[in-house]
């Protein structure tokens, strides 16, 4: 497989691109590439590009795009997760299994019961190490558009984000019954659909944030099943479970 680069701006067969700072670096240092060595180029709106570098200089790789055509690879659905903040880096594995899998983006959410806690500062430097590690998996894993991490979110303010999604799913110990299989049978979900499954911390959801999930999200609470999963691995389960139901892994 082809060595695989992000880029921002919208480009079209015979275009050049300039690869600068660490992806040249990348390019030239690690990967130790040459003038007439070829790699694919991935944009923001899910097309891949094939380029050939044409002039390595001491600071930047200048590459001519050759072809361009829509990545097979993406996911029609579109998937968030909404993830109680766990504890140590076990974020970093729930972005990179996630993107793996295929979800769209990543919410921090700061819930009652978080035992980590950030101040601005700190925010701002996670996320920006969760955006590494999602672009790492993405190439990784050939995507072609990096998920999204969106600033840390309170469960009350998600209400901001209700009229994004299709369907809200709250992944709840307390739930018995309804299981996502009963979820897709009482609900029409196409492909096209956007999801967002909320996942609470180490310590669950407090009353209160069921309560705003419930009254305030119309969400829907599902149980996936009668053992107790680890904070980080319930929303990559019920993302894999969601792919497979929808057949994107085949009919």
């Amino acid at each position: 497989m082809m060595h695989k680069f992000f880029i921002e701006n919208r480009k079209n067969t015979g275009d050049l691109v300039c690869l600068d700072g660490n992806d040249y670096n990348h390019l030239k240092n690690s990967l130790r590439l040459n003038i007439g060595d070829r790699v694919i180029l991935s944009d923001a709106d899910g097309f891949d590009m094939l380029a050939e570098i044409k002039d390595i200089s001491d600071t930047s790789a200048e590459l001519l795009i050759l072809d361009k055509e829509k990545s097979d690879v993406e996911a029609e659905l579109d998937i968030w997760l909404a993830q109680g903040l766990p504890k140590k880096r076990k974020m970093d594995l729930v972005v990179e299994k996630a993107t793996e899998i295929g979800f769209k983006g990543l919410i921090p959410l700061e819930t009652d019961r978080s035992v980590v806690k950030y101040n601005d500062s700190k925010k701002e430097k996670k996320r920006k190490r969760w955006e590494r590690v999602a672009e790492a998996a993405a190439k990784q894993s050939g995507r072609a558009v990096i998920p999204k991490i969106y600033k840390f979110f309170k469960p009350e303010a998600l209400k901001d984000l209700k009229d994004k999604f299709d369907h809200i799913i709250v992944l709840w110990e307390d739930e018995k019954k309804k299981s996502l299989k009963s979820f897709f049978r009482m609900n029409k979900v196409s492909r096209s659909n956007s999801i967002l499954i909320i996942v609470g911390p180490e310590g669950g959801f407090s009353e209160k944030e069921i309560k705003v999930f419930s009254e305030i999200l119309s969400a829907n609470f599902i149980t996936l099943g009668p053992r107790i999963l680890r904070t980080e691995t319930a929303g990559i389960t019920a993302l894999s479970c969601i792919v497979y139901e929808k057949g994107e892994l085949g009919d």
